[in-house]
């Protein structure tokens, strides 16, 4: 039996990557993924960002990478705020 429901493969995508899920969960999701072309695409997608993000160290990060984030994180407190209104 495979996994009917996408919401199913996206919970499990992190198991299956980081190599936590059993054998049988491992089996219902590439089952799904063969039959779902967008679920195979967004597991692509994450997969190559998990192994991006495993690459990067803080030296590799701009001088002002800090300020920039800091910015960031204001703006989306802002819009964050507007929405709660």
């Amino acid at each position: 039996m495979i996994y009917l429901k996408c919401s199913k493969v996206i919970d499990r995508i992190s198991d299956i990557i980081d190599g936590q899920a059993s054998l049988f969960v491992r089996m219902r999701f590439y089952g799904h993924l063969m039959i779902c072309k967008n679920c195979r695409r967004y597991f692509n997608q994450f997969k190559t960002v998990h192994e991006l993000a495993g690459k990067v160290s803080s030296d590799d990060l701009p001088p002002d990478f800090d300020h920039v984030m800091a910015f960031v994180m204001d703006e989306i407190e802002k819009q964050d705020e507007k929405k709660d209104v």
